[in-house]
């Protein structure tokens, strides 16, 4: 093509290696370099799939997991939004049509779909310094004494991003008071009525302060037939003050900034966790997560960088924005990101004036959808004015539903 640029993208996760294979299939030279010395594992968790996450793959012809040599699905469609009562009874029940995976299952079908070559594992970027030699080029500086030089600089390293201090240096990250117990389950471990329940609808519960979601996902190997998938929960609980700072260092003693891996957390927490599930949820909620041994956290955090472009160096994904989970669009917002980039690189007759063009739009995107994400978190776990059927609570990026 021309005009091809030198593309390096630091951070391998969803958002970035969705800039590599859009860019890459566009004809530039994109590099990934992940700081991971093995392919990413995202824990089990489950992601809802918006329309945006899985574009590439309707584009290519089938939606996410279609493969060419058979109707291989790793995405799969639950018909209900429902809520139940701590009895368990269904109290709303509204047709959404939403679909879900796992983490792992979306990585690894992006992963296939980029050269194996141009993704480099072990590469943690350690400094990052731009019109090297007063040419417009960007040299990232890495852990293991390698250089890389490139055209353009695309920062997807995550909320504690390297290239954000070059970027958007004084921004901020907060912690929002409250974190995200997660697990899975398989659903063949489920009683028949647990199972019968979530086989086809995603459940609430509106608790005091707090409220709790699980649906199905693929299974440990892609399935999404009934029997052989996940069944994944996430349960939002308020955490402050010296009780946050121990529930968030593992059982070897290790701080751990925003997240707490599978088989690490504190046994005194998973009890205390299992306990509470058998007192407040209801009974189909408490048996899934009692029937997780090993949960994770993720602390709940906002940030939002003021600006996306510096010279040519960018922001994408969640070193650009966090989003709150509540509106299920982190890794939407991410691919948006992504997309919205290949647009404006397709034939770029001035890459700063693309970039600039690029950062005003998806400025707005974040600020939109990190403001509707707070103001729901705040509603369930601060105000606890969470009703359930609230349609404000649909899944959406540009809005409820959308």
């Amino acid at each position: 093509m021309t005009n091809q640029l030198r593309i390096g993208v630091v951070g391998g996760s969803i958002g970035g290696l969705t800039a590599a294979v859009l860019l890459h299939e566009l004809g530039h030279d994109v590099r990934v370099f992940e700081r991971s010395t093995t392919a990413l594992e995202g824990c089990g968790a489950g992601i809802v799939v918006l329309p945006i996450t899985e574009r590439y793959f309707v584009e290519r012809g089938g939606r996410l997991g279609a493969d060419e040599s058979e109707a291989r699905e790793v995405a799969l469609t639950l018909t209900n939004w429902s809520y139940v009562n701590r009895e368990g009874e269904i109290i709303e029940a509204v047709p959404t049509h939403n679909r879900f995976t796992a983490w792992n299952t979306l990585y690894r079908a992006l992963l296939e779909s980029f050269p194996v070559d141009q993704y480099l594992l072990g590469h943690h970027a350690t400094a990052i310094e731009q019109r090297v030699n007063d040419d417009a080029t960007v040299r990232i500086s890495f852990a293991n004494g390698e250089e890389h030089h490139c055209d353009l600089l695309v920062g997807a390293d995550g909320m504690g991003s390297t290239v954000r201090t070059l970027v958007s240096p004084d921004t901020a990250t907060t912690y929002a008071g409250y974190v995200a117990w997660r697990g899975t389950v398989q659903e063949s471990e489920l009683s028949p009525e647990t199972a019968a329940m979530l086989g086809d609808a995603m459940i609430y519960q509106v608790l005091d302060h707090s409220h709790i979601l699980a649906y199905a996902i693929p299974g440990p190997d892609d399935s999404i037939e009934a029997g052989a998938r996940s069944i994944n929960f996430v349960w939002y609980r308020n955490a402050s003050g010296a009780y946050f700072d121990e529930l968030m260092t593992d059982n070897y003693g290790e701080v751990r900034p925003s997240t707490v891996p599978p088989g690490f957390l504190q046994t005194q927490f998973v009890n205390e966790l299992h306990g509470e599930a058998g007192r407040v949820l209801s009974p189909q909620l408490a048996e899934l997560v009692r029937l997780c041994p090993h949960p994770f956290i993720q602390a709940i955090f906002d940030m939002r960088a003021e600006r996306l472009v510096h010279d040519r160096t960018i922001l994408l994904g969640d070193a650009a924005a966090v989003v709150r989970p509540h509106v299920a669009a982190g890794a939407a917002k991410a691919c948006a990101d992504a997309w919205a980039l290949r647009e404006h690189l397709q034939d770029p007759v001035e890459l700063t004036a693309a970039l600039a063009a690029w950062e005003v739009e998806q400025l707005a995107v974040a600020t939109a959808v990190a403001e509707r994400s707070r103001s729901m978190g705040e509603s369930a776990q601060v105000e606890s004015t969470m009703v359930p059927g609230d349609p404000s609570w649909r899944f959406g990026l540009f809005g409820p539903g959308n």
